[in-house]
């Protein structure tokens, strides 16, 4: 009997011990887990045993919050993406999570101050995104980026850092009224950070308006720290810095991994959506999501995409904006900047077929003078005339740069390779209305 309970004993404590493994084990990974999504959202931490004011200890809603000798720093960015002619989003990293702030205005002046908040709330984070606005269109504006790291979050007086500011740096407004407008257009750079440092050198950023990156950014978006290295630190380095603002038109595989339904936070768009108009200058420009290169139903997607229904609403936008916009009117120019040249219905059936007809008809109706497009990876050229529609399609390569200078007469496009040869060179005259 002794040995009986001693054996059930012997067994129990092994299931214990067993269990006691598996649960460290479970927690293990957890933590792991934790550990690395917290890197990823904040990738420092709160110095140890920072200098801090006392926290207060009577009822006086008044005492001050305790405040610590902690700052945060600047650890991407800032860019701009997308501006209009009367407001400019602008986008950049911390180290800490913190509250965020931009102060602007003209000639040094920064004598106004816009902050990030949602639903009454300023936002706290690390990834900060500002939108300023009540600009006025082709006025220059300086501004800076403001942070105070925020290391602890009660319901009553937080404790925060001290506040840290970036240099002073300028942007110009977009102006409709401006009489010529340049920029330059590079497509599916695919994570290749030399070929994004490459096209940058063939660029002159000192005389450009805006750069336009028609999508492929990526091979697919796979983490936050892929979406700054493998992109936008490289344009923003050699390229656009804190001056020259960047649009995007999105890609087939900008659409496709664990990351991507976050990039729209990183390439912050006032319209909330990927499709979009911008006027500078004499050229009214619409921006057109072509989304996936395959229809919703192939295997590959696993029934995660919806592009089909997300196009056809996208095209009832083009088509009312066409009809009911004045500028869209009376712009002299109206390109249309995508990434795959077939509006996202590039395979063979009656839908696609039909579909894509009717994409060409809206541009033509539209008056659209110029489509630019990438997907490809080699350049291409399609007069007016082609396939029915009245304007060319220019497809940009992987390894060029398309510059275009626009006035109220003409438009003249140029499109180089990375060792600066010349391929075209073309020009698109207004057409009569």
């Amino acid at each position: 009997m002794i040995r009986r309970n001693s054996a059930s004993n012997i067994m129990r404590e092994a299931i214990h011990r067993d269990k006691s493994r598996q649960q460290i084990r479970a927690v293990t990974i957890t933590a792991i887990i934790a550990a690395l999504t917290l890197s990823s959202a904040t990738p420092a931490q709160t110095p140890v045993n920072p200098s801090c004011t006392a926290r207060p200890t009577g009822d006086d809603a008044n005492n001050p919050h305790p405040v610590c000798d902690v700052r945060a720093v600047i650890t991407r960015g800032p860019y701009l993406h997308a501006p209009t002619d009367s407001s400019a989003t602008i986008t950049w990293m911390t180290d800490l999570p913190s509250r965020a702030k931009v102060m602007f205005g003209v000639n040094g002046q920064l004598t106004h101050t816009s902050y990030s908040a949602t639903n009454g709330l300023v936002n706290v984070g690390t990834l900060h995104t500002v939108r300023i606005s009540g600009l006025k269109p082709g006025q220059r504006y300086d501004y800076r980026v403001m942070n105070t790291p925020v290391l602890d979050l009660p319901a009553y007086w937080p404790k925060t850092g001290m506040e840290s500011q970036s240099d002073i740096f300028y942007f110009t407004a977009f102006d409709s009224r401006k009489p010529t407008v340049r920029f330059a257009s590079i497509s599916d750079t695919h994570e290749d950070t030399s070929r994004i440092v490459m096209l940058m050198k063939r660029i002159n950023f000192d005389s450009l308006d805006f750069l336009v990156n028609t999508g492929d950014a990526f091979n697919g978006v796979q983490s936050e720290a892929q979406l700054w290295d493998r992109w936008l630190s490289p344009l923003i380095n050699y390229g656009i810095k804190q001056n020259t603002p960047l649009i995007f038109a999105r890609g087939n595989h900008d659409t496709r991994g664990p990351f991507a339904r976050e990039l729209s936070r990183y390439v912050p768009i006032e319209e909330h959506r990927f499709y979009f108009t911008r006027d500078v200058g004499p050229v009214h420009l619409l921006v057109v999501d072509t989304g996936e290169d395959k229809p919703d139903s192939t295997q590959v997607y696993a029934e995660l995409n919806r592009m089909d229904e997300y196009r056809r609403e996208e095209l009832v936008w083009f088509k009312q904006h066409a009809a009911s916009s004045a500028r869209a009117k009376a712009a002299p120019f109206r390109v249309v900047v995508m990434h795959q040249p077939s509006w996202g219905w590039g395979w063979k059936s009656p839908a696609s077929d039909s579909a894509r007809a009717a994409w060409d008809k809206a541009a033509n109706d539209a008056g659209v003078d110029l489509v630019i497009a990438g997907h490809t990876h080699r350049f291409s050229l399609s007069p007016a005339g082609t396939n029915g529609s009245k304007y060319p399609v220019l497809v940009v390569g992987q390894d060029q740069v398309a510059k275009v200078q626009a006035s109220a007469a003409e438009m003249r496009v140029q499109v180089i390779g990375k060792d600066g040869k010349e391929l075209s060179n073309f020009v698109v005259k207004r057409r009569a209305r």
